[in-house]
């Protein structure tokens, strides 16, 4: 099982675009965002600027259907717009009691054999994960 923690994190304004704010997944000391991509400009979908999507969090839970159209979970997303067109990275997650598990971590849609970030699998109890959201 993995330590997952949600860390304050800022995308920096630049020429046309905005500051946005958001919780980072921290998985055993490292940033998800990190281990997953390096050159898509995204932020998670827990954005700390604006009310957070209890369907977004539900769905990060396996609590309810992934929002890619090849059933993931979106995790990242486009910082101006959060529209899936613009990029993001999404994860298929699944859940046994208190256990989540995100795996096939991608680009949605992208065809899994050739996902270079499926062998990425993270997981969690859902209830340390709350603990930190409730946190923070």
């Amino acid at each position: 099982m993995n330590r997952i923690r949600l860390v304050p994190a800022i995308r920096e304004r630049r020429k046309y675009q905005r500051e946005r704010r958001y919780l980072d997944f921290e998985v055993d000391g490292a940033s998800l965002r990190g281990m997953v991509d390096t050159e898509l400009d995204l932020i998670s979908v827990l954005a700390t600027d604006h009310p957070r999507d209890p369907q977004r969090l539900a769905r990060m839970l396996g609590e309810a259907p992934g929002d890619a159209p090849d059933g993931r979970a979106l995790l990242y997303v486009c910082p101006e717009c959060e529209d899936i067109e613009c990029g993001a990275i999404a994860a298929k997650v699944s859940r046994r009691g208190d256990l989540v598990t995100w795996r096939n971590l991608g680009v949605p849609e992208q065809d899994e054999a050739a996902n270079e970030f499926a062998e990425h699998t993270v997981t969690f109890s859902a209830r340390q994960f709350l603990r930190e959201l409730a946190a923070r």
